[in-house]
């Protein structure tokens, strides 16, 4: 049992791996959903005209999600990306009959919106394709609360 006890100790240290995990899984999920709508773009257009918005508003939202989910697999900019989800999905959940409809409709809008929050919040990771992310941090020393990375330098 002690030996059980310290893999999983180790294993519950690594928050990096947590976050390629969680980052993989939304990003396959936003990519095939704008796939969908990349490839059936006139009726995405007109379901966006049907909720009283642009028809490009659909055009934006598909590329936003095949792009932002590839990023998000690999690691680019996925606090942006994580936001830009998030919101996408909070205006989705008011777009089809908000809070009123409870939650069982909106149940992938919701856990979409509060993983990407989650991503927007806690970057990327170490395994990110995307080392300028790490860029606007100023740790000093010992391990950064952004990227996990040990000794970082301070950057202008």
């Amino acid at each position: 049992m002690h030996m059980l006890s310290g893999h999983m100790s180790h294993f519950g240290k690594n928050r990096s791996l947590g976050l390629l995990l969680i980052r993989i899984a939304v990003g396959i999920v936003f990519f095939a959903h704008g796939w969908m709508k990349i490839n059936n773009m006139g009726m995405i257009e007109g379901m966006f005209v049907g909720f009283g918005l642009p028809g490009a508003m659909g055009i934006f939202i598909a590329w936003l999600e095949v792009i932002g989910g590839a990023a998000m697999v690999l690691g680019i900019m996925t606090r942006l990306f994580g936001l830009l989800f998030a919101v996408e999905m909070l205006v989705a959940v008011f777009l089809t009959g908000g809070i009123s409809n409870g939650y069982k409709p909106h149940e992938l809008e919701i856990f979409l919106m509060l993983v990407s929050l989650g991503v927007a919040l806690a970057g990327s990771g170490r395994y990110s394709a995307w080392a300028l992310e790490h860029n606007h941090c100023h740790c000093e020393k010992g391990k950064c609360e952004h990227c996990g990375k040990e000794e970082v330098k301070v950057t202008q």
